[in-house]
């Protein structure tokens, strides 16, 4: 008879990986959707933030592709064709100059990312980040959160040999560069599905970011003017949306997140797996 012989791994959390914008940068997550646009508008294509939010947190290129097979039906009414990969290039083009020119100024690191960063070296873990954006927007978006205090032990961009969200693989990179194994010792922060799924995917636990992220997907002046009862209901649809991708656990903002971070150390200790 065989015996049952599988180590539960029992000793707590190992690392954090974190999203950038709209989870440690960029309240709201406005860049990208200012910059698609920008881009969209410039080919003679017009499609709506809400659009360009559903498929937010992939890789660019990707996002670009998805966003135009969504609205194939719309391109062909307006271009007489459907959107192909040339599409896709010729939009992509204009994208990313465009998102370089606004980057910078949507970089600053949202409230609590610094001491959330200083808690979680306190207790001894790793700090690594995955994000949709190339290595050019990122050298921008890090050199700016660096000189405003929030730094990571490590960072990473999908590459043709490490495709982006939702596969798992830039988490895989995290957990090699940091030493951070096994996967259920590591916990995923973003404020996109493809987080959740990139999460899910790695083996590792998440936690969907609301407020200040790409569901809401609201600048901080607008959720100070938004009606209460609206923005109750905006919120609520967000978690949500989380909930139903499987997060296991969805807050406000990273200042909710070190609570949240310590349950899970202690579910780890007993022996729970997400």
């Amino acid at each position: 008879m065989k015996t049952n012989n599988k180590i539960i791994y029992k000793d707590g959390i190992k690392g954090v990986i974190c999203d950038w914008a709209g989870t440690t940068v960029d309240f709201g997550s406005l860049s990208p959707v200012s910059a698609f646009e920008d881009a969209f508008k410039d080919f003679g294509f017009e499609v709506t933030r809400d659009e360009i939010r559903r498929f937010m947190g992939m890789y660019k290129r990707d996002h670009t592709r998805e966003l135009l097979n969504f609205t194939k039906e719309r391109f062909y009414e307006q271009f007489g064709y459907y959107p192909t990969e040339e599409t896709v290039d010729a939009i992509y083009s204009k994208f990313e100059p465009s998102l370089l020119n606004c980057v910078r100024k949507y970089s600053n690191p949202i409230r609590g990312t610094v001491e959330f960063t200083q808690e979680v070296h306190k207790r001894g873990w790793k700090l690594g980040s995955t994000t949709g954006y190339t290595e050019a927007m990122m050298k921008i978006v890090v050199e700016e959160a660096q000189a405003h205090g929030y730094n990571p032990d490590y960072w990473t961009v999908p590459k043709k040999d490490v495709p982006g969200r939702p596969f798992p693989f830039m988490i895989y990179e995290n957990a090699t560069r940091l030493n951070m194994y096994p996967m259920c010792a590591i916990v995923k922060i973003g404020d996109t599905v493809s987080d959740i799924q990139e999460a899910h995917n790695a083996g590792c636990w998440s936690v969907g970011v609301v407020i200040s992220g790409n569901e809401l997907g609201l600048s901080e002046e607008e959720i100070e003017l938004m009606d209460p009862v609206i923005l109750k209901e905006k919120m609520e649809h967000a978690y949500k949306v989380f909930q139903d991708a499987g997060a296991h656990y969805v807050i406000d903002g990273i200042w909710d997140a070190l609570p949240i971070l310590e349950e899970i150390d202690q579910r780890i200790r007993v022996g729970e797996q997400p």
